[in-house]
């Protein structure tokens, strides 16, 4: 018969490295996270947004070499926060400085993480299109619906369970956004015009 102490001893100290791994992801994924949102508020502000999403990456390159081999880690809340939270500032960032928008293969995050970052984009290129609109310049707010269109189709397209990606909500908020802001470009053009 195994020796049940030794394989318990054994165990525990599997589940010990585990919890600490954990502790690290979660200060990590916080940081990665704070760091996004301060990209995310540059770029609303016409702030240098380059240089907190750099350190993003760094530390979501960092944190993923530590937990690469344990996949109890890689796919918690967390780490999937982060990724999603990632992929927005990177998508968001790509799109007001026209480069090509990077995948969830350029950013090394999982496909899941990748939509739901793509579809958080929606409410951030909102927001550029109301001070687009509010600068009285819309030329500028009408490129951005193009974009918003784009993205909002995208998020659309996805027919996946939740239970493979949970992002049936977020189509919803896609919807009302979309028809929030076409409304608010509607109303700027025809006040234009009189």
């Amino acid at each position: 018969m195994a020796d049940i102490p030794d394989i318990v001893a054994e165990v525990n100290e599997r589940m010990d490295m585990l919890e600490k791994k954990r502790e690290i992801s979660i200060a990590a994924s916080r940081s990665i996270i704070r760091l996004t949102k301060r990209a995310i508020h540059a770029i609303h502000t016409d702030g240098e947004h380059k240089g907190p999403l750099n350190d993003a990456v760094s530390e979501f390159k960092e944190l993923l070499n530590s937990i690469q081999d344990e996949p109890e880690i890689m796919f918690s809340g967390p780490v999937s926060d982060a990724m999603a939270e990632l992929t927005e500032a990177c998508i968001l960032s790509s799109i007001v400085t026209d480069t090509d928008v990077p995948s969830h293969k350029t950013l090394n995050v999982t496909p899941q993480s990748w939509a739901m970052g793509l579809a958080d984009c929606l409410g951030e290129l909102r927001r550029i299109l109301l001070a687009h609109l509010m600068c009285d310049r819309t030329d500028d707010a009408r490129r951005v619906f193009d974009v918003m269109e784009t993205v909002c189709d995208s998020v659309l397209s996805f027919d996946i369970p939740d239970a493979i990606l949970p992002i049936r909500r977020k189509q919803d908020v896609a919807r009302s956004v979309m028809e929030r802001t076409r409304t608010d470009i509607t109303h700027a053009l025809i006040m234009k015009r009189n």
